[in-house]
């Protein structure tokens, strides 16, 4: 069989990759919760199978997963809404605070660096102090809307549980006989993945939202565990989510702090705690479950976020680690696992070697 030209190859990978993306894309209401129910369902898996040992009847034990699971989110959601009710209602006054917090600011940058002029960022025509707090009004409607598809989300999990023989059987059959047996050892290579991924990024949550609580608590800022459990809870955003969880803080005590000096501490205490999570919890906790090397990792976030805004950002590394995996077990695209590994000496022989 003649083989195709390279140019013939390349056009129709760039044609299925428009056409996938643009798929992705359209689809994303249906999809996103799809592959949430997905992550879900692998994530409940050995819980539900303990609580089926007990019950016997599988819809029963999925009920009780679930509960189990959304239990400790009502709890933390109760608590989040009566601090953030709290917030909203001195909303206006924060607000104008803010303002006058900025230019205590800018005036103390003006006697510490040389040659800065405070006017220019002063004149009103420069401030756009709406901006942060518009910012903040959205990012909760947006995070509202986002919330209002679990209860799709979880009933596709319920159904992804309550078939997952038939979904694993159904997969597997798309496959020659003699390679079943490979493509079955994948799928509970990927389950594996998920669910480690999952819980070492829990993990990482929790270890952050301690940090930054006590962090902000000696600083002296007021809903100290509320703003570290949100900063926490951003680190689900890979690479800048500790990062942007400080920006809120920042501003909550540039215009509800005391001292001038509670804000710059906010900023340099969030560096430091974005150091720590990002050269030493997260890559001990979650980089061994992750084989992605970071060029990959930020293409795929800069790809998913494009297709998926913020659930596509937090779905790009298990997505990409799930396509990586596919790819070490077929000869043919092995090349590309290899590239998007992060072994750099000896890789090829690792691949030979499996």
């Amino acid at each position: 069989m003649k083989e195709q030209p390279l140019l013939a190859k390349i056009s129709q990978s760039l044609f299925i990759l428009i056409s996938v993306g643009w798929l992705l894309h359209i689809g994303s209401s249906i999809i996103l919760p799809i592959i949430f129910a997905g992550m879900l369902s692998v994530f409940l898996l050995p819980l539900e199978k303990r609580v089926r040992n007990a019950v016997k009847i599988k819809a029963v034990s999925i009920i009780i997963s679930f509960v189990a699971c959304l239990i400790p989110l009502f709890i933390l959601s109760f608590l989040f809404s009566l601090q953030l009710m709290s917030i909203l209602e001195s909303l206006p006054s924060i607000g104008k605070n803010l303002e006058q917090g900025l230019n205590r600011l800018i005036h103390n940058l003006a006697h510490l660096v040389p040659g800065f002029s405070p006017e220019s960022l002063l004149d009103p025509e420069n401030q756009s102090l709406d901006g942060p707090l518009s910012f903040i009004s959205k990012g909760f409607v947006s995070t509202t809307t986002f919330l209002t598809s679990f209860g799709l989300t979880f009933l596709y999990a319920f159904f992804i549980l309550y078939y997952r023989v038939n979904i694993k059987n159904f997969i597997i059959y798309q496959f020659a006989k003699k390679t079943r047996p490979e493509i079955r050892q994948t799928l509970t290579q990927i389950k594996e993945t998920i669910q480690a991924y999952l819980s070492g990024v829990g993990i990482v949550v929790i270890i952050l939202a301690i940090l930054n609580s006590i962090g902000l608590s000696i600083i002296g800022i007021k809903y100290a565990i509320f703003w570290g459990t949100f900063a926490g809870i951003l680190a689900v955003i890979p690479y800048v989510g500790t990062l942007i969880g400080g920006i809120l803080p920042f501003l909550f005590a540039l215009s509800t702090a005391d001292a001038n000096w509670q804000p710059i501490a906010v900023v340099v205490y969030y560096v430091f705690i974005q150091q720590i999570e990002g050269n030493l919890i997260t890559p001990k906790i979650v980089g061994n479950k992750v084989d992605i090397n970071p060029m990959f990792a930020i293409l795929a976030i800069v790809l998913f976020g494009t297709f998926w805004g913020v659930a596509g950002i937090i779905l790009a590394l298990p997505i990409i680690s799930i396509l990586k995996i596919f790819l070490e077990n077929f000869d043919n695209t092995k090349p590309y696992a290899l590239l998007m590994s992060t072994e750099i000496d000896g890789g090829s022989k690792s691949f030979e070697d499996k």
